[in-house]
């Protein structure tokens, strides 16, 4: 059934081009919105999503500092001193031994990863009647991290965190404050 128009239903507009054609497809401008769209999302997203990956790392190495605490205290309330003892010659317990060939150091990853990010290390005062743990991140370029961590990963907003025998928690970021510390802490 044809006509002299053309076929039954369909109308040709004055370039001979199919009206139910020119409806399909974007044109550039909605392009452009949809990707202003997706920078913006992106612009939000990205960096809302690091912080939250230094955090859990953050997490990690606030867990292990606390963990060799207790276990520094144990050594205390058994033997006398932090630190070493011929029953224990580093003071830690063996799942926080130190790393063979990076001294002072225990790699700490989180759960969900075997590379490193921070660096713990520690310090016994003299005749072990004190210690001081630090965290250090392994991007601070400070070379103590075993071979294989993740040498990039930096915490700008605490890095270096650190813990004593009285139980004071610090964060070193170049402005050591207790605020900075206690914000460092308590995330």
């Amino acid at each position: 059934m044809s006509t002299a128009r053309g076929i039954v239903g369909r109308s040709r507009g004055r370039t001979g081009s199919c009206a139910a054609c020119r409806a399909s497809g974007f044109s550039l401008i909605e392009l452009m919105i949809a990707v202003a769209v997706l920078a913006i999302i992106a612009a939000v997203a990205i960096p809302s999503y690091s912080a939250y990956v230094v955090r859990g790392q953050r997490a990690a190495a606030k867990g292990v500092l606390l963990q060799m605490a207790q276990a520094m205290e144990r050594n205390y309330t058994t033997v006398g001193i932090y630190g070493l003892s011929a029953a224990n010659p580093t003071g830690l317990p063996n799942a926080l031994q130190p790393i063979t060939g990076a001294p002072a150091c225990i790699a700490v990853s989180p759960s969900d990863s075997s590379v490193a990010t921070y660096c713990v290390g520690v310090n016994v005062g003299a005749g072990g009647a004190s210690f001081k743990l630090t965290a250090t991140p392994c991007g601070d370029g400070a070379g103590t991290c075993p071979a294989g961590s993740n040498a990039g990963f930096v915490d700008a907003q605490c890095d270096v965190l650190t813990l004593d025998n009285a139980g004071v928690k610090g964060a070193l970021n170049g402005t050591a404050t207790t605020a900075v510390a206690t914000g460092c802490w308590s995330q």
